[in-house]
């Protein structure tokens, strides 16, 4: 039959141990939570940037580009003076 001291020890040991997995469990559970939650937050963004690259492209057109110059310079171009907007 083992001691009482090491009986004492081994019921400590695997308290401890069982304390400890609980611990690792719940922790992996937040960085996945977290994980997933970047990840969304990620997707999120990349739409948004893909929309303003879209806004962007849609200003820099070269119809668009006639459209901002100045009277003087467009009229130089294309020959004929534009209406003003």
């Amino acid at each position: 039959m083992p001691s009482r001291p090491r009986l004492v020890f081994v019921v400590f040991f695997l308290t401890a141990v069982v304390i400890f997995t609980i611990h690792i469990r719940a922790a992996k559970s937040r960085v996945f939570n977290r994980f997933c939650k970047a990840q969304a937050q990620q997707k999120i963004l990349r739409q948004e940037l893909r929309t303003c690259q879209l806004r962007f492209e849609s200003l820099i057109t070269p119809r668009r580009m006639l459209e901002q110059l100045p009277d003087s310079e467009e009229s130089k171009t294309s020959g004929k003076k534009s209406t003003p907007r």
